[in-house]
């Protein structure tokens, strides 16, 4: 819709307005107002976070004061309806960054042949979880560069893993928005050495389907408390190679069943470090992973990343696990990926046209 036509419609909706009709003013106004809503916030969370003196009043509070006025204008018009929704919306649009966090660390469930996990409470939310492999032994350098939220897991087999969280309507548009997500890290960690495995939903499920509580620090104390091991995971935020916000968690025997929680960073930093900081204060606990037949397989992808998918991914032969494919790329030895895995992997090592 070209700007004459969205004037002409706020003017209709105005009209509308002034004569009592709110449910046809409420339709257009949400056709004008949640498409920039939506592009709004999408980029909000993928702007890396700034310190310093703020500047002006963010662009997202005065969307969200302009929904409230017109909530408040309905309930003045004696409106039913839409001051419920003009309020209900503008309260999302100012309240975003704190629903986004409620729902990623709520309840998730796996979505069936599918890289996404969906949330129980918002179901407009979605996660995707991917693990990090390496031929790099500067694996910290290698991951500083990445925006979001990383979680080392550092028990049993020590591992890295990159979560994704993004909200959309459906099933497809979230998968979309999850691949573009894992894509963007991808090419930036490649170059580097280091690749992004997306993992099966149930794959991501049974990760973090045991159960885990958040451990007390003190940030004064920071890197003492990380290098002392009494803590399972740790998940951090951060942007620009700094860590934002930080939590240390510790496994307590328990497991969820039919629906899991991923362990978030819970305290924001008031001195935010240096992800290397937090990388090296761990120390020999978390070493970079030994390449393995995945290393293999997802490098010689991005190596061939400009040839077509027929002369990149091959048959394997029969896969041990129901369910599974067994599959190989050039010069790469076998490898078990269920087919959403496999559709993902082939989408996120694709060169952009």
């Amino acid at each position: 819709m070209g700007w004459f036509l969205k004037v002409v419609a706020l003017l209709l909706a105005f009209v509308l307005v002034g004569a009592g009709t709110w449910s046809l003013a409420l339709i257009i106004f949400a056709a004008l107002l949640l498409p920039p809503v939506f592009r709004l916030l999408h980029r909000s969370k993928q702007a890396p976070q700034t310190t310093g003196k703020k500047g002006r009043l963010p662009a997202r509070y005065l969307l969200a004061g302009t929904l409230l006025v017109l909530a408040f204008a309905g309930y003045l018009a004696h409106g039913s309806f839409s001051p419920l929704a003009f309020g209900t919306l503008g309260l999302v649009v100012l309240l975003w960054g704190r629903l986004a966090v409620l729902a990623v660390s709520s309840s998730l469930k796996p979505v069936n042949e599918s890289i996404l996990l969906r949330s129980t409470r918002l179901q407009a939310s979605w996660a995707g979880v991917a693990r990090v492999t390496s031929i790099t032994r500067d694996l910290g350098r290698a991951l500083a560069g990445v925006s979001g939220t990383v979680i080392l897991s550092l028990s049993d087999v020590p591992a890295v893993y990159v979560v994704v969280e993004r909200k959309a309507w459906s099933e497809k548009a979230a998968e979309e928005e999850v691949l573009s997500a894992l894509r963007e890290l991808t090419w930036s960690l490649a170059p580097r050495g280091a690749y992004l495995l997306p993992l099966d939903s149930q794959q991501a499920y049974a990760l973090f389907q045991p159960s885990f509580e958040a451990a007390r620090f003190a940030e004064a104390d920071l890197t003492h408390t990380l290098a002392s091991g009494s803590h399972d995971l740790i998940s951090l935020r951060q942007s620009g190679g700094f860590a934002r916000a930080l939590g240390l968690y510790r496994r307590t025997g328990g497991v969820h069943d039919g629906k899991v929680r991923i362990p978030l960073p819970e305290r924001d930093l008031s001195r935010q470090p240096v992800f290397l900081e937090v990388f090296k204060a761990i120390g020999g606990r978390l070493s970079s992973p030994s390449p393995d037949q995945y290393t293999a397989f997802l490098s010689s992808l991005y190596a061939t990343s400009g040839e077509p998918v027929g002369t990149r991914v091959f048959d394997g032969g029969t896969a041990t696990q129901s369910g599974m494919m067994l599959v190989k790329s050039q010069g790469s030895p076998p490898v078990e990926l269920s087919k959403a895995q496999l559709r993902a992997v082939v989408r996120i090592y694709e060169k952009a046209r």
